[in-house]
């Protein structure tokens, strides 16, 4: 499989850089990558990067000339070097998987057949990679779930979620970023403000960074909304290797 993408237009501004059609590390790995090198070195000529599991969507400014952007991103993609881009963060996300935040953990327990203290340590076991976000700004769609915490949406969805709720289903776990109607099994919630569109950069997470959750007691909960509300509160982030 190539490292390098196809090109492809798609509409007067906007260029699609595509791999195989598949949900796979190594080609996500790719589209990050050059997610990044777009961004970084084209910055005068673009509205936005938009990376998906196999694609990159570029949305040119109307001031940008189409095919010389092709010219000189040809250019660019066939003389990259991956020193060239930032590394990706693993980012600590503290969550309480206790009452009142835990809505359906006892029922996720009951049906999968764990307990709760088991489905806590395997909901907080594996590192989550960020696939992209969407579905709400700053809606992270996380890959490394347990596939013995795989359980069904919930049939009626709820008509209103708290900002910060944790929850799963299917194959996926997520943060609602903010206050939204939701039909997945909310399990705990993290104190952090996940996206404030008031901030230069309203989110702290980016695709292709990664989320390691913590469990934390009610008490720490409290402690640590009250650092977010007065600004002291410190994000823990890592550089990640492979």
């Amino acid at each position: 499989m190539s490292d390098f993408p196809t090109f492809r237009t798609f509409g007067a501004q906007t260029v699609l850089l595509d791999w195989p059609a598949q949900i796979d590390l190594e080609i996500h790995k790719k589209v990050l990558t050059f997610s990044r090198l777009i961004r970084l070195s084209f910055a005068e000529d673009i509205l936005d990067v938009v990376p998906t599991y196999h694609s990159v969507a570029i949305y040119l400014k109307k001031t940008t000339a189409l095919n010389h952007f092709l010219q000189k991103l040809e250019i660019t993609v066939l003389n990259f070097s991956e020193e060239d881009v930032n590394h990706p963060k693993i980012i600590s996300v503290p969550v309480c998987y206790e009452e009142p935040f835990a809505l359906d953990l006892a029922e996720v327990a009951k049906t999968i057949g764990l307990t709760i203290p088991k489905l806590i340590e395997l909901h907080t076991t594996p590192l989550y990679k960020v696939y992209f976000l969407g579905f709400l700004p700053g809606f992270p769609y996380l890959g490394g779930l347990d596939k013995a915490l795989h359980v069904q949406r919930r049939k009626e969805p709820r008509p209103m979620i708290e900002r910060g709720s944790v929850g799963i289903g299917g194959g996926q776990t997520g943060i609602y970023p903010k206050d939204s109607p939701g039909g997945w099994n909310i399990i705990g919630k993290t104190p952090l403000q996940w996206f404030d569109v008031t901030k230069d950069q309203p989110t702290e997470i980016n695709p292709g960074d990664f989320i390691k959750f913590e469990p934390i007691t009610k008490t720490e909960f409290d402690l640590l909304c009250i650092e977010m509300e007065s600004g002291t509160f410190q994000w823990r982030k890592e550089e990640y290797h492979d």
